[in-house]
């Protein structure tokens, strides 16, 4: 089980490039919140939002731990 809770995903094309962004908001261990942008997968319009949800949230497990 993760020390973190994803809150929110959300995607957007906050660039204006051909590819969406992810902007997943992460509640940590002290019950306090932070925004992380983790890169796109390349498969990202083959995965569910579940899948999504799940990758967003490791990606920022493997950048906090």
């Amino acid at each position: 089980m993760s020390k973190y809770k994803l809150v929110h995903l959300n995607c957007g094309n906050i660039n204006q490039w051909p590819h969406w962004n992810l902007i997943a908001t992460i509640m940590l261990p002290a019950g306090t919140t932070t925004t992380y942008y983790p890169a796109i997968p390349d498969n990202a319009d083959d995965l569910t939002l579940a899948e999504l949800k799940a990758y967003a949230l490791s990606e920022f497990e493997k950048a906090n731990d």
